[in-house]
């Protein structure tokens, strides 16, 4: 029946390049669009820095484990199918996800612990297929010269049950590749008036709020700080390459602001929640997006300090206004608008992301050449010693 969508269905599983059959018979808006119009444009890269798909020479077995990858620059990860669709487009054109290889090593460790009735991992829909009993998507890219491995988790923090085995994967991961920089990105809820469609928040710190499934837990208030950007990513983050899909955003500005100040919080809740004009669910004041699932990658990378991790959202749905206070509709408008244009305010953080990764290259490399052509020692014939004369 239209208007009868699932949200949280919607919201995790929605893929804006092959829209599913239950979306449109449920009046999806977004369902009947084309692919075209609701995936990002190619954008105009700096030369030698383009997103460029690596695929393996021989497609590995499912599962397999990601040691392959040990010691790569960066792994992004990111989350829903609209968010991995759009990442696919901009980082690995020519190979959209239903190309990415499948991720179901160590299986029967998961199985029990995934018990939630709306998680992807448990699906048994025909369409669902790929996401049954998985633990992601994946595929390796370079961006200049940095090796990057992108994964779209088959995990989600609030859906997956009380195990949060999604901890438990992230850590899995930073523990066999050891990558410099771990990134998770994706789309968002923007909290405040001041927060518009498309625009992004690079976090300067993660917290949770967790008022339902989790808040009994210890972090359930938890907050954690992320790295700082390296030098030069926000001046990386130019017009010419953000206008390119903001253009096409109705409502949105044509050039997004990037909010990146150590108070510009993303904040991580227990269920699907969204700023509205009657703050309903108590967010402003909070941080300027909500999410997720960001605050448990803190959660699990707090041991592994020698990754710079970060938390980089767009806001695909800004404050929904509620004149009538009926929450369940203005939930239904946050899934409508995420779902026709999730894919393209996403352009904007992965260009966030590209900005990072690049410039981290950039400035370890600027390091090495002032270590290098520095001040030396003087050299000559070495001294050689012998015994002291009598």
């Amino acid at each position: 029946m239209p208007g009868a969508f699932d949200v949280d269905d919607v919201i995790l599983n929605f893929d804006p390049a092959a829209p599913q059959d239950r979306f449109r018979k449920a009046g999806l808006h977004a369902a009947h669009a084309a692919a075209e119009a609701a995936l990002p444009h190619s954008i105009p890269w700096p030369s030698g820095t383009a997103p460029t798909p690596a695929p393996l020479a021989t497609p590995p077995a499912e599962t397999d484990d990601l040691s392959r990858f040990h010691g790569n620059d960066a792994v992004v990860m990111t989350w829903t199918a609209a968010e991995a669709s759009a990442m696919a487009s901009l980082f690995t054109p020519g190979y959209p996800i239903s190309a990415w290889y499948e991720y179901r090593n160590d299986l029967t460790k998961y199985i029990p612990l995934v018990t939630g009735d709306k998680a992807p991992f448990n699906s048994r829909e025909a369409d669902m297929a790929r996401y049954y009993h998985s633990l992601g998507l994946y595929f390796p890219c370079t961006i200049g010269g940095s090796r990057v491995l992108l994964i779209k988790s088959g995990l989600h923090l609030d859906y997956d049950g009380p195990a949060t085995p999604v901890r438990q994967l992230v850590q899995g991961i930073a523990q066999t590749i050891a990558p410099k920089i771990f990134i998770t990105t994706g789309t968002g809820g923007g909290i405040g008036a001041d927060v518009s469609l498309g625009d992004v928040v690079i976090a300067g710190s993660v917290r949770f709020d967790c008022k339902q499934q989790f808040a009994k837990k210890p972090w359930a208030a938890a907050a954690y700080t992320p790295s700082a950007p390296p030098a030069g990513a926000l001046a990386a983050i130019t017009p010419a390459l953000t206008s390119v899909n903001a253009a096409r955003i109705p409502k949105a500005r044509r050039v997004p602001q990037f909010f990146s100040a150590a108070t510009d919080a993303v904040v991580t809740t227990d269920f699907f929640a969204f700023d509205d004009s009657t703050d309903y669910y108590k967010l402003q004041g909070l941080g300027r997006a909500c999410d997720m699932g960001d605050a448990m990658v803190g959660n699990a990378l707090e041991s592994f300090r020698d990754i710079a991790w970060y938390s980089i959202r767009n806001a695909s749905d800004p404050q929904i206004p509620n004149p009538g206070h009926d929450i369940q509709e203005a939930s239904r408008e946050a899934a409508q608008i995420y779902a026709s244009y999730g894919g393209l305010t996403t352009a904007a953080s992965l260009i966030a992301t590209w900005a990072v990764i690049h410039s981290a290259r950039a400035t370890a490399s600027a390091a090495r050449e002032k270590s290098e052509t520095g001040p030396r020692k003087r050299t000559g014939s070495p001294r050689i010693k012998g015994p002291k004369p009598p």
